[in-house]
């Protein structure tokens, strides 16, 4: 049932679309050249001291991961709400919709992930540490853990408060440009770096360049156990969210 509803969502999205599948590779190859042409060429950004490499490929390894992340949990946020007919007339796993969705966001996100990467190295000829794959593979799954958590909580809460379809995007864009995507952490005010500290998403973009840019292997013990962490308290707070009210959902549905 979750694959029936996973590949349900990923083929919605294509319905009517003339190229279809294609542009799962297209669309993250062009939004890489916007990015490349408008902070390679107009604004002129510069990777951290040390780093010898275009911006544009400093930038792309982390933007994908946040890209599915913030998809995921957007969209399990909405997960029940866009589905309410098929809960009022199916008796199903309501948190199969949750994970569907989040599911379906990373899956579309990591193909653009892959096809960015290769046309990083073969085009742009960045030194990408492939031999670091299985240490991203497991910082990915981290990531996703920790987006099904929040999605799972979204989706309970969004049911009841309908104005969080509006206030979250926002919420997300604002988390966005306080984690260090689009520049380096170095150029954050002294007053900004406690955030730093207490954002996770700071770490798993760390640890993601680290893997793919510096060759590490693994993540090191303390910083694993941290990601591991934040995955473990979201996944039990948005089960516990979930499954506490989710029997009330047909009274706002």
């Amino acid at each position: 049932m979750l694959w029936q509803l996973i590949h349900r969502d990923i083929r919605s999205r294509f319905v009517g679309s003339a190229t279809g599948w294609l542009w799962l590779l297209v669309t993250p190859l062009l939004l890489l050249a916007v990015y490349g042409f408008v902070f390679g060429l107009i604004f002129r950004a510069r990777v951290p001291d040390g780093l010898d490499m275009p911006f544009v490929a400093w930038l792309a390894v982390a933007l994908w991961p946040w890209l599915a992340f913030s998809e995921g949990v957007l969209r399990g946020g909405q997960a029940i709400r866009q589905h309410a007919a098929l809960i009022s007339r199916v008796a199903l796993p309501r948190p199969l919709l949750v994970i569907a969705s989040v599911c379906s966001a990373f899956l579309l996100h990591l193909i653009g992930y892959a096809a960015v990467l290769v046309a990083l190295f073969l085009f742009l000829d960045v030194a990408i540490q492939w031999t670091a794959l299985g240490g991203l593979i497991l910082i990915l799954a981290t990531l996703f853990a920790f987006s099904l958590g929040l999605g799972l909580a979204l989706a309970a809460f969004q049911v009841y408060i309908r104005d969080l379809e509006q206030f979250v995007p926002t919420l997300f864009l604002f988390w966005f440009f306080m984690t260090p995507i689009l520049y380096s952490p170095d150029l954050l005010p002294e007053a900004m770096s406690r955030w730093m500290a207490i954002n996770p998403m700071n770490l798993w973009v760390d640890q993601i360049r680290s893997a793919l840019l510096q060759g590490q292997l693994l993540p090191a013990a303390f910083e694993m156990f941290q990601m591991i962490s934040y995955a473990g308290l979201a996944i039990v707070i948005g089960w516990f969210l979930f499954q506490r009210l989710s029997p009330f959902f047909e009274d706002f549905l």
